[in-house]
């Protein structure tokens, strides 16, 4: 089997060749930034592009390559490459995601047309593609109101947009807005809620692995403020109806028969379930890692060697331990100082990621952070009080300058 991997991440932290089993050529179409460190000589080809995930050469040169190695799969990894890898499924005429999926599960419009449709419940919404549709989305639904891209990630470029005021700054910098082709951007009415996450695996149209995870906002993040999530226990009264609600999604939108998924869910103050949006790729921050040590699965290995030809795998029904993780964001300042290494008891993986000098701001995109930790412990509790004691010490050991 020949394969071509569509890549944004480390090369040297993403082992293509050990999940696939070295089926044959590997192929690999990279950004030029993530290929230090990598031992390349374990691929057939290794092509590194600039400016990787807006750069239209990346699907070129992928066609080019196809003529030469007659790819059987084409694996993507990253919530940018999705839709360019179906179109390239198409094109080379292999199995796989296709556009359609690809759309539902990357265009945030198109997604919730198709649920709404289906009775699941999401906020109000509707495309935004100029000034004049947003203020016509007022009429009918009150400040607050949330702006945000249709294919974003990251939380990059999501606006809540409270009053007037909000509105009129917004408009003076957001320029898509002011031309004819209509901006690709999205408005819905704001939730409050409490936040979750459900990840998991889908094999053979069978879903091998569901679990939800409380988690704090992605939007408090952006300013600031340390990004926790901790997977709910097996009795917690939330997990199953949210792992319910997001079958029901899997099922309405056009799930390819193998894929990971990464969903979020908003609860409100009267204990609603709102479905917020799902993605067909492993969830950022921690979740890979996190995945792992409460399951036994690689969710990276699992689904790779699934989509090639592997064996399903099984990963037990209920987590091994409880597990959670934190990630602390940059701030406006000059970081002086930070801990190397993490003392509090529970912490099995720590990482510091800035380097002492390092002239900060603030947060670009909702899992930028300069130091993360992965903790474990007997129970859900347990690892929620951890994950207090740890933002503790790591704001009483971080200096700023």
């Amino acid at each position: 089997m020949n394969v071509l991997v569509l890549n944004r991440y480390s090369l040297a932290n993403t082992p293509y060749q050990a999940w696939l089993g070295e089926p044959g050529p590997i192929v690999v179409v990279t950004d030029d930034t993530v290929t230090a460190g990598a031992d390349l000589s374990r691929y057939a080809e290794v092509v590194p592009i600039a400016d990787y995930e807006h750069n239209p050469m990346v699907e070129l040169t992928a066609l080019r390559l196809h003529q030469r190695h007659r790819f059987d799969s084409v694996v993507a990894m990253s919530e940018a490459d999705v839709l360019r890898a179906a179109r390239l499924r198409e094109a080379m005429g292999i199995g796989g995601q296709d556009v359609r999926s690809a759309e539902a599960f990357r265009d945030k419009l198109v997604m919730k047309q198709i649920l709404a449709a289906a009775g699941i419940p999401v906020a109000a919404f509707a495309a935004a593609p100029d000034a004049t549709a947003i203020y016509r989305f007022l009429r009918d639904h009150p400040y607050p109101i949330v702006v945000k891209p249709r294919r974003g990630h990251g939380s990059m470029g999501v606006e809540v947009i409270r009053d007037d005021d909000a509105l009129d700054r917004f408009l003076a910098t957001e320029r898509s807005l002011w031309t004819d082709d209509g901006a690709p951007l999205l408005v819905e009415s704001y939730v409050p809620h409490e936040h979750y996450h459900v990840d998991g695996l889908v094999v053979d149209g069978v879903t091998r692995l569901i679990w939800p995870s409380a988690m704090s906002s992605c939007l408090a993040h952006l300013d600031g403020v340390a990004m926790r999530s901790v997977q709910l226990a097996a009795d917690d009264p939330l997990r199953a109806p949210l792992a319910d609600l997001t079958e029901r999604v899997l099922s309405v939108l056009p799930t390819p028969e193998t894929t990971i998924f990464h969903a979020e869910v908003f609860r409100t103050p009267d204990g609603e379930l709102v479905f917020n949006e799902i993605a067909s790729r492993i969830g950022g921050g921690k979740i890979h890692a996190a995945t792992k040590l409460a399951f036994g699965l690689d969710l990276g290995a699992a689904y790779i060697g699934a989509l090639t030809g592997g064996p399903a795998p099984a990963p037990p029904a209920e987590p091994d331990q409880a597990v959670g993780w934190v990630l602390f964001p940059p701030v406006e300042g000059v970081l002086l100082d930070a801990p190397e290494r993490c003392p509090v008891p529970g912490v099995v993986d720590y990482r510091l990621h800035a380097k002492p000098g390092t002239r900060m701001g603030r947060s670009s995109y909702s899992t930028e952070a300069i130091a993360t930790a992965v903790l474990t412990g007997p129970d859900q509790a347990t690892v929620q009080d951890t994950i207090d004691s740890t933002v503790t010490w790591f704001h009483d050991e971080m200096k700023l300058g």
